[in-house]
């Protein structure tokens, strides 16, 4: 059985890892697609390749990742750069710190 004092510190490390991300993220203007108002929360622009295992063309991907703790992030979500609009297509990664969307130009 964990400790209390384990997940104290597990829970520690999140919040410290919540607060780095925010610092490094771009602000972004969040429009979620259930139709609840729009919000400024952070992202993270990345660039990776797709599994050529699976695929006969391999193509990079982009990707978007945000913060769990800011909100939930589902398929259809849009957000706002410099003007520009993206749309959220499919779900890349996640774990219990963040979430990653594959994304295209709205």
């Amino acid at each position: 059985m964990p400790s209390v004092a384990t997940h104290a510190a597990n829970q520690r490390f999140v919040r410290k890892l919540g607060r780095a991300f925010n610092k490094l993220a771009t602000p972004c203007q969040f429009i979620s697609h259930s139709g609840k108002p729009p919000f400024d929360r952070g992202v993270n622009l990345q660039q990776a390749q797709r599994d050529d295992s699976s695929e006969y063309v391999v193509e990079a991907v982009k990707l978007a990742e945000f913060l769990k703790a800011d909100g939930s992030v589902n398929c259809d979500d849009r957000f706002e750069l410099a003007g520009q609009q993206y749309v959220l297509t499919q779900l890349y990664e996640t774990d219990e710190i963040t979430v990653s969307f594959v994304y295209i130009e709205f």
